[in-house]
């Protein structure tokens, strides 16, 4: 299994400590390097931009951007510059979002079509045209880059645990990231969107890149990593409410308690949440435990057409981030593969 190996990281950290992770992260070999694109938080492209000033070979690129908080004209404005910053090491990742867009007064309206409208924009400026479109969520007028960027193929990757997206992507974009899919039998479900959305284009998929994207917490303390994930899996899961559609491919059935409490929003309610998640259906969406443990749950979940592994990383209380970073590519992806070898 050829691999290329990815980080995740999100914007917790200073523009220095950025830096620092994003040198560590190219010294350890990772290939890739996404930063989440979050409302109220650091800037997405500032820190990419960080990175890129210190860094010599890792890719780049938001993980990820949405059509809706920001128009898609402008991320590819930003995309192509900071790819004629880093010298053609960018690329850029498109989701539907996350927090936030209430705050802003924003709604994720019609996701599949949002995110068609901006490739289609995104692309067609990068090629330097002038683009208008009345789209079902996008709008533009005589739009065109005022610059030319230093690539017109720049890749695009999509973001995903949808089987809808996952058939576009496979239609449109170069590449998907599948999060948080730990059950061989729910990765192979998304392998056949991919399929199917590879045979409705009539597009050979050979060349596409398809993504595992997992967050780990790795730590001599299995019992405290598993807290440390179990907490981030319902916080996820509080998230995400009501789009569940998700968890009945992973196998699993939430308690209704845990849905009274996604209901309420109540921002104090992850505990409580996460005390209702049994550790099957933790294991089923995140890594957790020491190094050998985590490379056995992650082992299990490699599929032979995954060709690029990213992680975002967590950390016990007093575990410097960059450990769980090192472990992760020194210690669990090598005993992995060697696992899914022999």
């Amino acid at each position: 299994m050829n691999l290329a190996l990815g980080v995740l990281l999100y914007s917790d950290y200073t523009t220095k400590q950025l830096v620092e992770l994003g040198r560590l992260c190219e010294s350890l070999g990772y290939q890739w390097f996404w930063y989440t694109d979050v409302r109220f938080a650091r800037d997405c492209y500032l820190g990419l931009a960080a990175v890129a000033a210190h860094t010599c070979n890792i890719r780049l690129g938001p993980g990820v951007t949405d059509p809706y908080s920001r128009h898609p004209a402008l991320t590819a404005c930003a995309i192509a510059t900071l790819d004629e910053m880093c010298g053609g090491r960018a690329a850029l990742g498109l989701g539907t979002g996350g927090a936030g867009f209430r705050e802003l007064g924003l709604q994720r309206t019609l996701p599949v079509a949002a995110l068609r409208e901006a490739v289609q924009v995104v692309r067609a400026l990068l090629h330097g045209e002038s683009v208008t479109i009345q789209g079902k969520v996008i709008n533009l007028s005589n739009g065109r880059l005022n610059f030319t960027p230093p690539r017109l193929d720049l890749p695009i990757y999509f973001a995903t645990h949808g089987a809808q997206v996952t058939r576009l992507a496979a239609q449109i974009a170069d590449g998907v990231l599948i999060a948080n899919t730990l059950v061989p039998t729910a990765f192979a479900h998304y392998l056949e969107q991919l399929d199917a959305g590879f045979a409705r284009a009539g597009r050979n998929p050979s060349g596409f890149d398809i993504g595992l994207r997992v967050e780990a917490c790795v730590a001599d303390d299995d019992d405290a990593a598993f807290v440390v994930m179990r907490r981030r899996a319902a916080s996820r899961l509080l998230g995400q409410y009501p789009h569940w559609e998700h968890l009945d491919e992973l196998g699993i059935q939430l308690p209704p308690r845990f849905a009274e409490l996604a209901q309420s929003r109540d921002p104090e309610a992850t505990e409580q949440a996460s005390a209702l998640l049994p550790r099957e259906a933790v294991e089923t969406m995140v890594l957790a435990g020491n190094s050998q443990r985590v490379a056995d749950q992650l082992a299990r979940a490699l599929h032979p057409r995954v060709t690029q592994l990213t992680v975002r990383p967590h950390a016990v209380k007093g575990q410097p981030i960059a450990d769980v970073i090192r472990r992760f590519a020194e210690q669990v992806v090598p005993r992995a593969l060697r696992l899914c070898a022999g």
